[in-house]
């Protein structure tokens, strides 16, 4: 177990098993699918990594989405260095690989879980045909985004995609609001990096990452102190001339 998840990390993940906040956080994680509008990039039989995955909700809900509408995927396989999937996420996942609804995982994991850090994948090049972060990469320093990104790279095939759904911040004043907002959700400390970006930025920044913009979504939700923007981008490889 990682050093990060510390006594607060566990307490915060025992009281993630009670069954309302369990039932809160697959309906953010039905919000956030739905929203950022990734399905439709999602390829039948396809294996998919989740960079950050937290407590395993939008992994176990893409799986289940893409089964009912007759494209299962391979796996939707998940990392992160702080989190881990919740006992009872993981016995919904056994429980369809009981009952033949879901590949079974060549490892006796049922979520395809490891602990791992965005900046060193422990996976071979190309090996998946597509990349997420969700609300994942504000919370890197500036140093390990750029390593996660090129990581993300590495790991998908040459077609593949790259999602990524984050917050977005064009002043000050909304940086304030989503930053208290978060560290509230997040029961995070003062101490804890916080990285966000514009749109603007966000396309800068994939311009320089050699990453081109298929889509993009914008959304907000709201909270007491104001509405917090969000935005969503699906990316490919620029191909090299």
């Amino acid at each position: 177990m990682p050093k990060q998840f510390g006594f607060k990390e566990q307490v915060m993940h025992k009281a993630s098993e009670l069954s309302p906040v369990d039932k809160a956080l697959r309906q953010r994680a039905e919000w956030i699918l739905d929203t950022a509008g990734v399905g439709k990039y999602f390829k039948k039989g396809g294996a998919y990594l989740d960079i950050g995955t937290g407590k395993g909700h939008i992994t176990q809900l893409a799986l289940e989405d893409m089964e009912k509408l007759g494209k299962p995927l391979k796996m939707y396989a998940g990392i992160d260095v702080a989190d881990k999937p919740l006992k009872k996420v993981q016995k919904r996942e056994s429980a369809r690989k009981d009952m033949g609804t879901a590949a079974k995982s060549e490892e006796e994991n049922s979520m395809n879980f490891a602990w791992a850090s965005a900046d060193a994948l422990p996976y071979g090049e190309g090996s998946f045909d597509g990349a997420s972060f969700f609300f994942s990469i504000h919370h890197m320093n500036k140093e390990n985004i750029d390593k996660a990104i090129e990581e993300a790279k590495r790991v998908i095939k040459k077609d593949g995609h790259i999602f990524i759904t984050e917050d977005l911040v064009g002043d000050e004043e909304q940086r304030k609001i989503t930053e208290e907002v978060d560290r509230k959700l997040n029961w995070e400390s003062e101490e804890d990096e916080h990285n966000y970006r514009s749109d603007e930025q966000w396309e800068e920044y994939f311009r320089e990452k050699g990453l081109e913009v298929v889509e993009k979504r914008f959304f907000e939700s709201q909270s007491k102190k104001g509405p917090i923007k969000h935005g969503s981008y699906i990316l490919k490889l620029k191909e090299e001339k």
